[in-house]
């Protein structure tokens, strides 16, 4: 047992209440200060159980803490970092600090605890705490402040910077912001805009009518948002544009209620560009089709044209039956010039490109069209003096002035003035933007204008399809612009049409610009040579069995000796056989999968002396683009005429 006078004589000056507990957990002594602070009865605590001392809840704790310090005893400073509970006499509790030491005596080891209050402590401490947390809810609510300002002051820059047209509207459809590019847009200023009802806009801005807009911002109200929503509206100024609009909602700081948000964005330069290129599309798309076609045409026409030249040398001159024959012939050629025409709207046409003084052609047609054209429809021509030359066959493009020229008379049936003018245009990166198929560059212009009737938008829209006509039936085959759009694409070239119904219209022509220097390349006609035929031998290669015959039949009737070949491997077969042949007369396009130009690549590996000519439906100037540069000079066009093909085959026969 401690020296307890000893021991009371220290705890009496301790200001803490002090308590010393053995190893059982049972108050051995307790000061003053311990009776006051726990309210119990002077000399009243010493022989309770310490656990008296403790909250009912906590008194597990206790006991096992209790046991694992009389196991291994030390001095810890319990109040630092940790807080604990303790109990009155009347039960409340009341949060305390507690140091503990060991006290060893000869026979035991005790706990000796100092306890204080640390109440006002925590209160204190509470109230510090509340005093931070407000000054923290303040700074927070000033840093809030600064950031929702630089928010609004980067999303007031955004608006405003922003090259889409922003718009914001309440549940109810009242406008609340309307940026600078919306101002710019559509011409209304954000002062008399802001304010107003939506629905009010719309009717200010509304072309096409028909479209339900309460449906629609009902539907974006219930959560609906718009994706590339595209309308046509009318600007203050009254010009028409396609929009495309986009929306989401978002919540309001102020209200907590849900707005809107719409950014519109003018497509009129996209919508035009896309609808350019979906017009080229089609364009090309008609023109494989028709390129197609009027290449089979060309191989019946061959037939028909052989056969017709062939029996017309056994019918006398003057028997009905020549006469019908005759007229066949006429009229089989007339399809060829039809075809001719496909051709070159599909651009599969032979050209003979050259360095043109435009000038020069256009001034030579105008003459010629002043015979041909009424007296009542006055030309007039306005030349440039300093015209650039152009790159372009000069034939086709007489032709081609002449088919706008025609279509200009027919749509002055009372009379009236076409006007030609010819001048120097730069289509820069700008205006390509707007049309897929033009590319920047230096080109001569022709302009064709009349003042007859002009055509609608939609009769625009088609007036280079082939066939298309406004005609009434038998004036008009419809291939006239369609001959002319071809030749200038063909060409290099680009074609504008402008017209307005009761006014006139103007087509124009841009021809790509010579280069500075550039040679002419027209051709000097080749004397006649003596026809060889005699010893000369032919294969000929065509998988159209009838053209094949016809064909043969023409050649032998002509006096050369001809092998017939209706694939490739036939026609490798009778190259292995027969060393002695002179020419190789083949289509271009064969059905077996082998060309024309690999077979006449294989055949004078085989026969290196071997000439070759080569025919096909579609032109040599597109064989050539499409890298089959072999048949240069050593081509004939389908449908050939006699007289045209035993002169071609001369002339392969007689080169070195």
């Amino acid at each position: 047992m401690p020296n307890l006078e000893s021991i009371s004589r220290v705890f009496t000056v301790v200001p803490d209440a002090m308590l010393l507990v053995d190893s059982k957990g049972i108050i051995t002594f307790a000061n003053e200060q311990s009776d006051k602070l726990f309210g119990y009865e002077p000399g009243s605590l010493a022989g309770k159980a310490v656990a008296a001392l403790i909250p009912p809840q906590h008194g597990a704790t206790h006991d096992a803490h209790l046991q694992r310090y009389f196991a291994a005893p030390s001095t810890r400073a319990m109040g630092i970092g940790m807080e604990l509970s303790a109990m009155r006499a009347d039960g409340s509790e009341f949060p305390v600090e507690i140091s503990l030491s060991p006290f060893r005596t000869a026979d035991e080891i005790y706990a000796l605890a100092a306890i204080r209050d640390i109440t006002e402590r925590k209160h204190l401490d509470e109230i510090r705490r509340e005093g931070q947390r407000q000054k923290a809810i303040a700074d927070e609510r000033t840093r809030a402040a600064a950031d929702l300002e630089l928010t609004n002051r980067t999303l007031q820059a955004i608006f405003d910077a922003s090259p889409q047209a922003i718009m914001t509207v309440t549940q109810e459809g009242i406008i609340g912001r309307w940026s600078r590019s919306a101002e710019k847009i559509y011409g209304y200023k954000a002062e008399s805009i802001v304010g107003i009802s939506l629905f009010d806009l719309i009717r200010m801005i509304e072309v096409d009518g028909g479209i339900d807009n309460n449906a629609v911002f009902a539907e974006i109200v219930a959560g609906r948002e718009l994706r590339d929503y595209r309308v046509r509206n009318r600007t203050k100024d009254g010009r028409i544009i396609e929009v495309s609009i986009e929306s989401a909602a978002f919540l309001n700081s102020d209200s907590a209620r849900p707005e809107f948000v719409f950014l519109i964005d003018d497509i009129s330069t996209q919508s035009e560009m896309e609808h350019q290129l979906r017009q080229s599309q089609k364009m090309d798309a008609i023109g494989q089709l028709t390129g197609g076609i009027a290449h089979d045409f060309n191989n019946l026409l061959s037939i028909i044209i052989c056969n017709l030249e062939l029996l017309m040398e056994d019918l006398p001159a003057g028997e009905e039956s020549r006469e019908i024959a005759v007229q066949a012939l006429e009229a089989s050629l007339r399809g060829a010039e039809l075809i001719k025409q496909i051709m070159a709207f599909s651009r599969k046409q032979n050209l003979n490109p050259q360095t043109v003084a435009v000038n020069d052609v256009v001034c030579e047609t105008t003459r010629f069209l002043s015979r041909t054209l009424r007296e009542d429809v006055e030309i007039m021509l306005e030349a440039e003096d300093n015209l650039w030359p152009a790159v372009v066959d000069p034939v086709q493009l007489q032709t081609a002035i002449t088919n706008l020229a025609t279509n200009s008379r027919d749509a002055m049936p009372k009379g009236g003035k076409l006007v030609i003018q010819t001048g120097n245009a730069t289509l820069d990166a700008n205006y390509a933007r707007q049309f897929a198929d033009v590319k920047p560059g230096e080109y001569v212009q022709i302009s064709v204008t009349d003042t007859g009737t002009g055509m609608s938008p939609e009769v625009v829209e088609r007036a280079f399809d082939p066939f298309f006509t406004t005609k009434r039936a038998g004036e008009g085959t419809g291939l006239g612009l369609s001959m002319v759009f071809g030749f200038v694409k063909q060409s290099g070239g680009h074609i504008r049409v402008y017209s307005e119904p009761g006014i006139g219209t103007t087509v124009r022509l841009y021809l790509p610009r010579a280069k500075s220097g550039a040679a002419d390349q027209r051709r000097e006609a080749k004397p006649a040579q003596p026809r060889r035929t005699g010893g000369a031998k032919i294969l000929l290669v065509e998988d159209n069995k009838d053209l094949a015959k016809s064909a043969n039949r023409l050649l032998t009737q002509a006096g050369y000796v001809v092998q017939v070949a209706l694939t490739a491997d036939a026609a490798r077969e009778i190259l292995e056989k027969d060393k002695t042949i002179d020419l190789l007369f083949t289509d271009i396009i064969l059905a077996s999968g082998t060309s024309g130009i690999e077979l006449a690549t294989e055949a004078n590996q085989m026969l290196p002396s071997l000439k070759t000519l080569f025919a096909s439906g579609f032109s040599e100037a597109v064989l050539r683009n499409t890298g089959r540069s072999a048949v240069e000079g050593r081509f004939i066009a389908k449908p050939y005429q006699r007289d045209e093909l035993l002169n071609k085959i001369q002339e392969v026969l007689a080169s070195s």
